[in-house]
C-alpha cells in the first residue's frame, strides 16, 4: 500500500518526529517534480529520531574533528558551531531547499537543526546557513 503525503503529514504532526525513511520518499517525490505541501515541517520542525540524531551527530563531530580529538584543518565551523556540536544532542529538520542550479529542473535536499545551527549537505560539502 502506497502512503500519501497527507498520511506522512498526519503522522508526524501527532508523533512530532520524523523518521530517515519518510525523509527520503518526501525528497523522492519532491525531486521527481511531484508538488508537495511540507509548510508542517517549516511550522513545526519535528524532531530527528534518536538513531538520526546519533548518526547526524557522529557525521558533524568527524567534520570538525579528527578521532584523537584534534580539530580539523578544513573544519566548516565556527566557535558556536563547535559549542552547540558539544552540548547539543537532538536534532530536526527544518524544511527543504532547492539547490538545483537550473530553474527547470528542482533538486531538493533536507534542511536539518541543531541547537539553533541550521545546515544542508549537497555534495558532500556542508553549507552552515542559520
Amino acid at each position: 500500500m502506497k502512503t500519501t503525503n497527507e498520511q506522512i503529514q498526519k503522522e508526524v504532526e501527532q508523533t512530532g518526529i520524523i523518521t530517515e525513511a519518510q525523509i527520503a520518499l518526501l525528497l523522492r517525490r519532491m525531486n521527481t517534480g511531484e508538488k508537495i505541501d511540507v509548510q508542517y515541517i517549516w511550522d513545526s520542525h519535528p524532531n530527528l529520531t534518536n538513531e538520526q540524531s546519533i548518526k547526524g551527530l557522529i557525521w558533524l563531530r568527524n567534520q570538525w574533528q579528527t578521532p584523537r580529538g584534534a580539530e580539523r584543518k578544513n573544519s566548516p565551523f565556527g566557535y558556536r558551531e563547535e559549542k552547540i556540536l558539544e552540548t547539543e544532542t537532538q536534532m530536526y529538520l527544518v524544511g527543504f531547499y532547492d539547490t538545483a542550479r537550473y530553474r527547470q529542473r528542482s533538486f531538493y535536499v533536507p534542511v536539518y537543526g541543531i541547537g539553533g545551527m541550521e545546515y544542508y549537505i549537497s555534495g558532500g560539502q556542508i553549507s552552515i546557513i542559520g
